[in-house]
């Protein structure tokens, strides 16, 4: 019986002593744990010190490229109203912005030179002078209003148009609710020129 006995305590004297060997283990383990996480801890804080002047950085060009997009989008409208339609036209001898634009295969209209103008400020600085040689830009109508000597196929061969005589179907299809027969049209009608 003392020998079951003292089976008996040894066995709870060992059941404890793992008990509290696994006890100090898992403080152990804690602290560890703990002590790893804490490093953790400050090297995010650390890493986020670092980071902060970038997305600082970050933040002010996203604030210049906003500015940046809503310039060129309000570039893009102002040009989306230009015409979509650009004839080119060679400077010849006795030639000004008004008689360009009153000549018979262009505007056929000698008060719409400002937009010869306007297109080619690049290049001309004074508009009364043009020079021989220069190739100007002729930008696109979106309408014509008809003159005494027009036809279909002369409209359309005007570079404020297509430049293409071949293409007077296109504003003959554009304008059949005002064109009855296409070999007839009349001064004072005005015609879309689809584009």
């Amino acid at each position: 019986m003392a020998k079951k006995f003292f089976l008996l305590v040894l066995a709870v004297l060992f059941a404890f002593s793992s008990v509290a060997y696994g006890a100090k283990m898992k403080k152990k383990e804690a602290e560890a744990k703990l002590e790893a996480c804490n490093a953790r801890k400050a090297a995010a804080e650390e890493g986020i010190g670092n980071i902060d002047p970038k997305v600082k950085g970050l933040q002010s060009e996203i604030s210049n490229l906003d500015s940046k997009i809503a310039e060129l989008e309000a570039q893009l409208a102002e040009l989306e109203k230009n015409p979509k339609y650009w004839g080119r036209y060679t400077v010849k001898s006795g030639d000004y912005l008004y008689k360009i634009a009153a000549d018979e295969y262009v505007y056929d209209d000698g008060s719409k030179w400002p937009l010869i103008y306007e297109a080619n400020n690049d290049i001309i600085t004074d508009p009364n002078v043009v020079r021989v040689g220069w190739i100007l830009f002729i930008p696109g109508v979106n309408e014509w209003k008809v003159k005494s000597g027009n036809w279909l196929w002369k409209i359309a061969n005007s570079v404020a148009v297509y430049g293409d005589g071949s293409k007077w179907p296109e504003i003959y299809e554009a304008n059949k609710d005002k064109i009855n027969d296409p070999d007839l049209i009349y001064p004072g009608q005005l015609f879309v020129i689809p584009r």
